[in-house]
């Protein structure tokens, strides 16, 4: 099966973006339009996400095989590939099981290591959200409110809410993305490296990526660059968009 996407803009510079943990292509439609002038922009949901597949496996190796099936399909050659979150480690692992499909990396406020997994109050929320049939979406933001989610997070999930019979339900599949958040969470590749051009833009208010990190990353990833962008936290691309977006375009040339 292949990933639902949006292809915008026509290039020879192709570059292909992967959302994070309970996104979809809708959440970087905005950027990749801009970036569209400059390069052909292909924005994909993630398996279990937006309007893609749903299945009952969610860990990188079938996320990365997903990605290899993706640009096998539409006859891609050496795309640039960003990632942001989840797809950053999605990107990540994809580079080293297919080194010679891509030209370079860009990932988005996640290193490679395995985080300590906080979501239990979300996906709890999400879980209540999802078995009380609702009917608005003022409901579901005052359950999300009442939960203590921050107003950031709370708009991003309410895009992903749709109609179905009568009743608002989530695009994402939330039991078995719940049942993988743990594997989510962790970094498995210890044993890979790749040493193609390689761009990690953390947040400056965020703490996904530490200073600590940066040996890390270039054990992983030898021939990396880390780009700071001050006042953004882990949504760097909505927090500092024309900063992130000429960031962009500088390590795209």
């Amino acid at each position: 099966m292949i990933l639902n996407s949006k292809i915008l803009g026509s290039n020879d510079k192709v570059l292909i973006i992967l959302h994070g943990l309970f996104g979809s292509l809708d959440n970087w439609f905005s950027i990749a339009k801009e970036l569209s002038i400059f390069y052909q922009v292909h924005i994909l949901d993630q398996r279990n996400h937006g309007k893609s597949f749903h299945d009952f496996k969610h860990n990188y190796d079938s996320m990365s095989n997903d990605l290899y099936n993706y640009i096998n399909y539409h006859n891609i050659k050496k795309p640039s590939i960003l990632g942001h979150s989840m797809g950053g480690k999605t990107a990540m692992v994809f580079a080293f099981q297919y080194p010679q499909y891509l030209s370079k990396l860009i990932i988005i406020d996640i290193a490679p290591k395995s985080y300590i997994n906080d979501y239990g109050a979300l996906t709890s929320a999400l879980v209540y959200i999802d078995n009380a049939e609702l009917k608005s979406r003022k409901k579901a933001q005052l359950i999300l409110e009442n939960k203590k989610i921050d107003n950031k997070t709370i708009q991003f999930l309410l895009k992903n809410l749709f109609w179905k019979d009568g009743k608002l339900n989530f695009r994402f599949n939330l039991n078995v993305i719940k049942n993988s958040i743990e594997e989510l969470m962790k970094f498995k590749y210890l044993n890979f490296s790749w040493d193609g051009l390689c761009y990690f833009i953390k947040g400056g208010k965020s703490n996904y990526i530490l200073d600590s990190d940066n040996t890390l990353i270039k054990k992983y990833f030898l021939n990396s660059e880390i780009i700071n962008i001050d006042e953004a936290n882990h949504w760097v691309h909505f927090d500092q968009k024309e900063k992130f977006i000429d960031s962009i375009k500088r390590v795209m040339l």
